[in-house]
């Protein structure tokens, strides 16, 4: 097996957040697919930040590659409600402590698997992110926007607007409570029982708080299966998880809150030449032991990918992801 040498083994970790609004989706990393044209926006977000932070303290030398023009991925979405703007220290604290440590940051930097295999790297961490999931409509997914677009002001609240919010945490609820203070008659749907169950009871009654003072109607137990066009409006398709009954609402904009999908070329890309085959050793993660596993003795690095490059998730599961896996590094 190729195993780094201990002595400044070089991390390369790769950022993109390429969302169709303007990134957690999201984390810093070493070289990123080019952002979509309209997401220029989208910074690194903690995911490969900690993940560059972790290596560095553990004395290695790390490369971190940026698209955007400075990090923060989703986290920065997020403080755009002014009563949130905190959370953007989740990336400025690890942003400052990166550059303590001596972390090589090349922001405005679209890489390819070239360009990373370039710098000769031991190891490769893709934080990639995610993008909005859109795909779950049967029909009308060109007609909707996302959570992302109304955070990044890249969408202007309608009159009358549905928004759908499957994910249940802070994106879906943010941009409800964005949209309702613009002025817009809100009616929010959701396929749960109850509203936002990701959002724990410290937070939820400010949402709901908000909610009661804007007018904004709740719907549970509905799912949003199709958009169509009706005449200059909006026709949503909403089907009952219970009744299996179907019914529509006709508005102006429709906005959805499902997630990310990982965006994963680069990862596939890079995957074929790596010693472990992008595999993660789940029992030595788990145990805290280093990463062993050789599936291809021939490889040049081992290569990684954490947060919603792997799948949907939240800020803390994608900086976990980074700490105990680069922790045995």
């Amino acid at each position: 097996m190729h195993r780094p040498d201990l002595r400044r083994p070089l991390r390369l970790l790769h950022s993109q957040s390429g969302d169709r609004a303007g990134s957690d989706y999201s984390a810093g990393g070493a070289a990123r697919p080019r952002p979509r044209k309209e997401s220029g926006r989208r910074g690194g977000g903690p995911a490969g930040l900690e993940a560059a932070r972790v290596s560095a303290a553990r004395g290695h030398e790390v490369v971190l590659f940026e698209a955007a023009s400075e990090p923060g991925g989703q986290v920065r979405l997020a403080a755009q409600l002014q009563r949130r703007r905190e959370i953007v220290g989740i990336v400025d604290w690890r942003v400052e402590r990166c550059a303590d440590l001596g972390v090589t940051l090349r922001t405005n930097s679209y890489a390819e698997a070239a360009d990373v295999l370039a710098e000769s790297p031991d190891i490769v961490i893709v934080a990639t992110g995610g993008l909005p999931n859109t795909g779950f409509l049967e029909a009308g997914e060109d007609l909707v926007v996302t959570s992302w677009d109304v955070l990044a002001g890249d969408s202007k609240a309608a009159q009358e607007i549905l928004l759908f919010d499957d994910n249940g945490a802070h994106p879906g609820m943010m941009a409800a409570e964005s949209l309702a203070r613009a002025g817009a008659t809100l009616e929010y749907v959701t396929p749960e029982r109850s509203v936002a169950p990701e959002i724990g009871g410290t937070n939820s009654p400010i949402y709901l708080k908000a909610f009661s003072e804007c007018g904004v109607k709740i719907t549970l137990t509905e799912r949003l299966t199709a958009v169509r066009r009706d005449g200059n409006r909006l026709a949503a398709t909403l089907f009952n998880e219970y009744s299996k009954t179907s019914q529509e609402r006709l508005v102006d904009q429709v906005v959805v809150e499902h997630g990310t999908l990982p965006l994963d070329e680069l990862y596939f890309e890079l995957k074929p030449d790596s010693v472990n085959q992008g595999a993660v050793d789940y029992d030595a993660l788990i145990t805290m032991q280093p990463q062993a596993f050789a599936a291809n003795p021939d490889g040049s690095y081992q290569l990684f990918r954490v947060g919603d490059a792997v799948s949907s998730r939240n800020i803390h599961a994608a900086i976990y992801d980074s700490l105990r896996l680069c922790l045995t590094f």
